[in-house]
């Protein structure tokens, strides 16, 4: 095929290469300068601190963590949350400081573990006997793998992320403010922190009621079976002072019938003492080991010595005339079974 035009073309290529490189070589700076200077732009922005947080949540890199969150500032609002919904914590002078870095410190736990997935448990008897840990085992997890980027602007932006805790068996919004500062974004706010440490303190008070109950429901069964198998019949209390003058000496007598088909070896009650208005004057725990024998009368007497000067003494005397209350604590049986009455306390605070 004959192409006059060509041979013209390839002269002037030839004569005029230097030109066209130079040529070529402005276009392509100017192409990858304002793809430099784009992707400059990107880094200034939300959306790639976005990014840069999240590959560091997942596998959690404490030491990225550390360049893009702002600990103090988040934990901060958290402290004062924490003091308030939970005051007997770390209490003192320096409450909000130690808090903050109790928090501090649990995240920092918490991101050194290796996370692995978590069994959701679906008993909720097993989830009431289960200790209550603060942070999900995979938390860091959850955060990366809910986590939203939420209005982001030019200088602020927030992140959200939902936190599912398998023990109280509820989930928990997390929304954190992420600002433009002169060392680049960073996060440094938990914006829902009352929220959030109030819901928790709900949902943790649902569950030590739900404990207490169980405990109660418990309670009822052991003492039915109690009360079936040695039932406490009288208890009676008498003091008097010794020569002495100073030394009292209470007497406790309590009887008791074995009314079922099992000897009874231990037994251990608590018994209170009240004068004629009812007034609690004192409370004794009290032991035995008499084998009783079904048939068996179980008949016993204890002396509690007091100092009669004492508060507690001169009220005893004072009173003349004492009631007594009993109550069975353990019944040990002959066949290896131990019934324990347990006291039940209003509730029982796990993070003590």
């Amino acid at each position: 095929m004959n192409l006059p035009f060509i041979a013209p073309l390839v002269a002037f290529i030839r004569q005029h290469l230097l030109a066209l490189a130079a040529v070529l070589l402005v276009i392509l700076a100017a192409v990858g300068g304002y793809s430099g200077l784009r992707y400059y732009q990107y880094r200034q922005t939300a959306e790639f601190a976005f990014v840069q947080i999240k590959d560091a949540l997942h596998p959690a890199k404490p030491t990225e963590l550390a360049q893009r969150i702002n600990f103090d500032a988040i934990s901060l609002p958290l402290a004062k949350a924490v003091a308030e919904h939970y005051p007997f914590l770390k209490k003192g002078p320096n409450q909000l400081r130690d808090l903050s870095d109790m928090i501090q410190v649990g995240l920092l736990k918490q991101a050194r573990v290796k996370e692995e997935p978590v069994k959701e448990e679906t008993d909720e008897l097993v989830r009431l006997r289960t200790p209550l840990y603060v942070l999900p085992p995979n938390f860091f997890t959850q955060f990366f793998t809910t986590m939203t980027l939420q209005n982001p602007t030019e200088n602020t932006a927030l992140i959200a992320a939902q936190i599912r805790h398998p023990v109280l068996n509820k989930q928990f919004s997390l929304l954190l403010r992420m600002d433009k500062t002169p060392e680049g974004w960073k996060l440094d706010d938990m914006v829902n922190a009352e929220e959030l440490v109030r819901q928790y303190r709900e949902f943790q008070m649902e569950r030590m009621v739900a404990q207490r109950q169980l405990l109660l429901d418990k309670n009822a069964k052991i003492k039915k079976r109690m009360e079936g198998t040695l039932p406490l019949k009288t208890c009676t209390a008498s003091a008097g002072l010794i020569s002495d003058g100073k030394t009292l000496l209470v007497v406790v007598n309590v009887q008791s019938k074995n009314i079922s088909t099992i000897p009874v070896n231990n037994m251990d009650l608590s018994v209170k003492i009240f004068a004629p208005d009812g007034t609690e004057l004192m409370q004794r725990f009290l032991n035995a080991v008499q084998p009783t024998f079904p048939g068996d009368t179980f008949d016993r007497s204890w002396t509690i010595e007091i100092d009669g000067t004492s508060p507690l003494g001169k009220s005893i005397v004072a009173a003349r005339k004492l009631t007594c209350e009993a109550l069975w604590k353990t019944l040990g049986l002959a066949n290896g079974e131990v019934l324990h009455y347990a006291i039940a306390p209003d509730l029982l605070e796990e993070f003590q």
